[in-house]
């Protein structure tokens, strides 16, 4: 699936904007390293063939059903991986013969051949264990996926432990495991940290109480659920999604802070997470897959390419637009476009774009805005459904419900908030501030000619 760096800034998936945590710490409970570096490779690259998709949540599926099965030493992998990328170097060949050899490097390098040692030690016991690891979910009637990995584990265990290990001959076994076997050693790693990362989304999945979402194969788009949530908030009101190849884009309203781009956030997390093939934060949720995810939630200027606010956001609009040409199936979705220039402009822009848009019928939109007089221009259209949250005032204070309903807000709680962080007050004290204002002491400071201290300070009021 085709996502840029800024959707995944945008949807704080490794880190937020502030620089705190995204969601990848929430749902990393892998138990290696190598594990999570292949947890962070699956995010970073969600899946956009349905038949793959389907292979990861079967896998995911099969792992919360077992839950228990997969363990793994962190240690263990880790010791395994440095050795096998040892700069240590050992002649291929020993004139004087393979015993001699060892005593030989015993006596020389009696370090490196305790790392050595070590290094082929922990080798086989790791690979006696992936042995029996892989014996038992085999036991368990592993799907596709999970049953490939384990038999690249079998594969390579067996040849690991072919190879006789013994003191006599352990410069021989050395040479085996980083030479002739070291590719191998390497895969058979990669698929524990594959097995690793996929437990760990599953372990996800049951932990914070997703659902699997249901796969449908389409040529038109369609995103359904019920219950969306995002997980950074707390006592969150749930809301649904209704977005299909019929009724593809929704014109969302409504005052500030009433959750447009929560929700916005929350729409695009459903799509993200289940085209990694795990469970959503939804009660119920069945889509098809994108080929692209775009979001435009926060566009930021660029001084040294010499981009302003408004010329950022005509470019990711220009992006967004190319991805809909090329007739790709996208999820799209803008946050206030166009509001780093007039109002009329934005009207104009705003209005040109949205029509334009409409036309996709491959893929979902979703468009939100403070401008309740795009409707006029919007509402003939009717590919186009109108969304909105609203509130109310109540004892002189902002009230939300944040709740999704059909329909048009047409609430500006613009001043009021201004008023509710007391900025007018302050824009009075700075009024009156001035009016009162004198010079401070040492304005009035006067060095004499021939650079000697003051003797005296006199401050006065200006212009006396």
């Amino acid at each position: 699936m085709h996502i840029d760096a800024t959707t995944l800034t945008d949807l704080e998936i490794f880190r937020s904007p502030d620089g705190s945590e995204g969601l990848f710490p929430l749902i990393d409970r892998t138990a290696t390293e190598l594990g999570r570096k292949a947890l962070r490779h699956r995010v970073a690259h969600p899946m956009s063939d349905l038949r793959e998709v389907r292979r990861a949540q079967d896998a995911v599926r099969f792992f919360m059903r077992n839950p228990q099965l997969f363990r793994i030493a962190e240690q263990s992998v880790e010791v395994v991986d440095r050795y096998r990328q040892s700069s240590i170097e050992v002649n291929a060949a020993f004139p004087l013969g393979e015993r001699v050899e060892y005593l030989w490097v015993a006596v020389r390098y009696r370090d490196v051949l305790q790392e050595l040692r070590d290094g082929v030690s922990e080798t086989v016991a790791l690979f006696r264990y992936l042995a029996r690891l892989g014996r038992s979910i085999e036991g368990c009637s592993p799907p596709p996926l999970i049953s490939d990995l384990v038999a690249a584990l079998q594969s390579v265990a067996q040849s690991v432990l072919r190879v006789p290990a013994g003191s006599g001959n352990l410069l021989r076994v050395d040479r085996a495991y980083r030479g002739a076997l070291g590719d191998e050693i390497r895969r058979a790693l990669w698929a524990v940290a594959e097995l690793d990362a996929l437990n760990a989304m599953a372990s996800s999945t049951a932990a914070l109480g997703w659902t699997m979402p249901e796969l449908v194969e389409s040529d038109s788009f369609l995103l359904e659920a019920k219950g969306v949530f995002h997980p950074f908030v707390e006592a969150p009101v749930p809301n649904p999604i209704h977005l299909s190849g019929g009724d593809p884009m929704v014109f969302l309203t409504g005052p500030n802070m009433a959750g447009k781009t929560t929700y916005l956030r929350s729409v695009a997390l459903v799509v993200f997470l289940a085209q990694l093939g795990m469970g959503v934060p939804a009660t119920k949720a069945r889509l098809t897959p994108v080929e692209a995810l775009f979001t435009s939630l926060n566009p930021a200027d660029n001084l040294r390419a010499g981009l302003s606010y408004f010329l950022a956001e005509v470019l990711r609009v220009k992006a967004a637009a190319t991805i809909l040409a090329d007739g790709r199936r996208a999820l799209v979705l803008f946050d206030e476009v166009f509001k780093g220039t007039n109002v009329r402009d934005a009207l104009e822009a705003s209005a040109e774009v949205i029509l334009g848009f409409a036309k996709a019928r491959r893929s979902g939109l979703i468009f939100s805005s403070h401008l309740a007089e795009l409707v006029e221009v919007l509402k003939a259209n009717p590919n186009i459904r109108f969304c909105c949250f609203d509130g109310e005032i109540v004892s002189g204070l902002p009230r939300y419900s944040y709740q999704l309903r059909e329909g048009v807000s047409d609430k500006r709680f613009g001043v009021l908030l201004l008023r509710q962080a007391r900025i007018p007050e302050l824009i009075a004290r700075v009024s009156a501030y001035d009016s009162r204002r004198t010079t401070p002491a040492w304005d009035m400071v006067s060095t004499p000619e021939d650079g000697s201290e003051p003797s005296s300070v006199e401050a006065r009021p200006v212009g006396s």
